[in-house]
């Protein structure tokens, strides 16, 4: 019973927001490529994207994050 609800529950959520998450993992993905691209030529733009990167996964704020999906 419960076993049923719950893969009825992720079914749901899945169905709901994979749309968003590949939106988010191709974005991510072109990101990635064009810093890869700069790696050599732009060294000061990587670094500074790096920079970023580890500023903003430092202050992730999970609770906020959930509540920006529930609303979208």
């Amino acid at each position: 019973m419960i076993d049923k609800f719950v893969e009825k529950l992720l079914q749901s959520v899945t169905s709901a927001y994979m749309p968003k998450f590949r939106d988010i993992a191709q974005t991510r993905s072109n990101e990635l490529a064009d810093m890869k691209a700069k790696v050599r030529t732009r060294p000061e733009d990587v670094e500074a994207w790096f920079d970023k990167e580890i500023e903003k996964i430092s202050n992730v704020d999970v609770t906020g994050l959930m509540e920006k999906m529930r609303k979208s």
